[in-house]
Parts: structure tokens; sequence; C-alpha cells
């Protein structure tokens, strides 16, 4: 009798348990095979993803394809527009262009780095912040992006283990985008302005 291989919905729970008994070993084995089963190919639409952003109101500008940075001779973050002539002209020059959303101004993302920030992010400490209104998947196994509205804060590396925060003048990579072959993924999609 062969036994069927684990299911999404299978994993995801399976992920859930290890990090509810703090089986952090097991739990970023378990991520790392979970993104690899949730890497779709592609998305022939990075433009509509990010007119998508910009239609909420939300500042968006573009990365290098395949990766995290702004393109070179950028202003980066400070690029961001909501403007869909401005986007559309981005996307036509170069359509595999990753979205980078700036931080800060509809937006802020807690950004949960493996089982150390999953940890972390248990904790008490967290009851004072805002309400989550989005939650990605990122490319580190057991990454998460967790967005709130913008609350005016700044950006604040190495927070707590394995946590970072992109506030005021920093940006996060956005879904569809796809970098080191994992596409991120809105498993909770970010519901603002609407």
């Amino acid at each position: 009798m062969t036994l069927a291989p684990p299911t999404i919905a299978d994993l995801e729970q399976q992920l859930a348990d290890a990090v509810r008994l703090e089986r952090w070993p097991e739990a970023e084995q378990i991520g790392a095979h979970l993104d690899r089963l949730c890497a779709d190919p592609p998305p022939p639409g990075l433009v509509d993803a990010a007119l998508w952003y910009a239609a909420l109101g939300v500042p968006v500008f573009p990365l290098e394809p395949g990766g995290k940075r702004p393109y070179r001779g950028s202003h980066g973050c400070k690029d961001a527009v909501t403007d869909p002539a401005q986007i559309r002209a981005w996307w036509t020059a170069a359509p595999a262009s990753n979205i980078g959303i700036a931080t800060g101004h509809v937006v802020d993302v807690i950004d949960l780095d493996g089982a150390a920030g999953v940890k972390s992010w248990a904790g008490d400490m967290w009851e004072a912040l805002p309400p989550i209104v989005g939650r990605a998947r990122t490319r580190r196994p057991g990454g998460w992006h967790l967005y709130t509205p913008a609350t005016g804060m700044g950006n604040r590396a190495s927070m707590f283990p394995g946590v970072d925060y992109r506030g005021q003048g920093g940006y996060v990579v956005a879904p569809p985008s796809i970098v080191d072959g994992v596409t991120y993924r809105w498993t909770d999609p970010l519901e603002v302005g609407r």
C-alpha cells in the first residue's frame, strides 16, 4: 500500500502543530517543504498586481527581477507611486520586475524570519500592535510578512530575535514577486482602503 503525499493543508497543519509545540527544527523543515510546494511559476501579470496595490492606495516601485533590491540608479522606496501611468511605464520597460511596497504610508510590515521570528511573535509583547490586515509567505522557510496599518514608526532591524519592523522609509517585497525561485504569496490577502 502506497501512502499519498501530504497535501498543502496537511503540511500547514503540521507546521502549526510544530510551532505550537516549539519543535523549531521540525517547523523549519516543514516550512521549507511547504514553500517548495507552493512555489508557483512566474506570474504573467506583475504589473496587474502592482496596479492592484496602487488602487488600494499603497505606493509601489520596481525591484530587480528575481531579487529584493531596487534598480541601480533609482531612489528605491522614495520613487514609490500610486500613479497607474508610471506603474505601467515601469513594468512595460521591465515586465519581470519584482514589486516593492513602500512601508510607512498605508501599511507597515512585521517581518518574521523563520523559527526565531515565529517564537518571538508568539509572546505577549505584541498585544499593543495594530491589527493584522494581511499575511504573506516569504521566501525563507517559515518566513512571514504581517501587514498592519501604518503606525508612524520607522524601521527597526532585529527588533526581537528573527523580527524586523518595516515602517516609514522602508519597503518590502510584495506578492507575487519571486525571490530565489520562490513566489511570495498571500495567505490572507491585504485588506486596506476598500
